[in-house]
């Protein structure tokens, strides 16, 4: 009974054990080769510094450094096998001093492990020669943007200048610094000044005017401008968090600035009933009724079958078979009349057809405008022509009446020469 107390007691205290080294940092090896006295091992903002080897005693002074403080976080004397245990950003790390060597600069050959590597930065990770004194650290950049919008109340029309600066305010340098910005709708830009080409850094603390602009207004109301954006990363290409500017508001008053051309087209005949075989006059009625000058205007005449285009003014040109109105440009205000002559082919009801487009600048827009519309005359009748109803009776009405008087025409003359003689 006594031994089997005795087994459940090692047994236990074996478990414990076991259970103890688990749970120490023991884990993944970062370094297990020697330091030479003065020299440090970095991790991250952290400096594991071999401060003095003392080969006759078996120890060194482990100092244990965060950032660029000037005095360490941790002081330790280590002896040979002797472990000291930190934490670094919530994971632990465990320090092994293996053994210490004499010579012209005594070193210490040092394990380091740790619970988890996926926190360290691989660029901040390894022997520093010369110490804490001579790591580089990453730092925190923070790039705080404005953005000014002057004046803050315009007419339409009138112009507004936007800068936009950016400063670094954090403790290292910001590099591959990106700005994105984006011109607000109803605004259209005019001049630029200041602009960035690719990426830029700034340095710790330094201010940076990013862009200037001028932009016009186009449209009245109250805009709020979007945030520049700027995404960066630190000293050692870690990403940091995107930056953004606030957002100014415009207020803008009066009327729209856009322009237009208006170019309101009629169509007209000189009469609308009209015997077979007549002649037809049509005009087309062209003014531009808006504030912009139109650009070239296409009236095309669908004339139908039975009615057939005879002519007109030097205006129109028949294309692919189409009597077409081209006018190169059409000033604001401008009104032209243009004739055409037509004839009356076959009876029928018909209505002529006019399609027109064009093209205008409206003044805001970078890209061309286009107008189109189309328009229908009245109805137009053609009746029989006065002579038409001749043409309507059998042949034999027409040649019996003939014959008959040819052949009195013919015994006339028969009997005239009998009595001649």
């Amino acid at each position: 009974m006594l031994n089997f107390r005795k087994t459940i007691i090692l047994a236990s205290l074996f478990l414990f054990f076991i259970l103890v080294s688990a749970g120490g940092a023991s884990g993944k090896v970062l370094y297990n080769d020697t330091i030479s006295e003065g020299d440090g091992y970095q991790i991250n903002d952290y400096v594991i510094d071999v401060a003095e080897v003392f080969p006759s005693q078996e120890s060194a002074i482990i100092q244990i450094y965060e950032g660029d403080a000037k005095d360490p976080k941790y002081d330790k004397l280590i002896s040979e096998d002797g472990s000291f245990e930190f934490e670094i950003e919530g994971e632990d790390v465990e320090l092994t001093v293996i053994s210490v060597y004499s010579g012209v600069i005594p070193q210490a050959k040092l394990l380091i492990t740790v619970t988890d590597d996926d926190f360290i930065n691989s660029r901040t990770l390894g022997v520093v020669d010369g110490g804490h004194s001579e790591a580089e650290f990453s730092g925190t950049p923070v790039i705080e943007i404005t953005k000014t919008v002057e004046p803050s109340t315009v007419d339409v029309g009138d112009t507004v200048t936007v800068k936009i600066s950016a400063k670094n305010t954090g403790d290292d340098k910001a590099t591959k610094v990106v700005f994105t910005d984006n011109i607000p709708p109803k605004f259209i830009l005019e001049q630029t000044f200041v602009s960035p080409s690719g990426q830029i850094s700034l340095q710790e603390g330094e201010t940076r005017l990013v862009y200037t602009y001028v932009m016009k207004a186009t449209e009245a109301g109250t805009y709020t401008f979007g945030p520049t954006t700027a995404i960066y990363s630190n000293s050692i290409d870690e990403d940091m968090p995107q930056a953004s500017s606030n957002r100014p508001t415009v207020t803008v008053t009066g009327s729209s600035a856009t322009k237009n051309a208006s170019l309101d087209i009629s169509m007209e005949v000189d009469k609308y009933t009209v015997d077979r075989n007549n002649d037809l006059q049509g005009v087309v009625r062209i003014k531009n009724t808006g504030d912009a000058p139109a650009n070239a205007v296409t009236v095309k005449l669908i004339v139908p079958d039975g009615i057939e285009y005879t002519g007109g003014d030097s205006s129109i040109e028949v294309i692919s078979g189409v009597p077409t109105i081209y006018l190169e440009s059409f000033g604001v205000q401008q009104e032209k009349e243009i004739l055409f002559d037509m004839k009356a082919a076959e009876e029928g009801t018909y209505t002529l057809t006019a399609e027109s487009s064009y093209l205008f600048n409206n003044g805001v827009d970078s890209q061309i405008q286009e107008a189109s519309s189309s328009l229908t005359t009245n109805q137009i009748y053609v009746t029989k022509g006065k002579y038409d109803h001749l043409f309507e009776q059998p042949v034999y009405v027409y040649l019996v009446p003939l014959v008959l008087i040819g052949a009195i025409a013919g015994w006339i003359y028969h009997r005239h020469k009998q009595y001649k003689f």
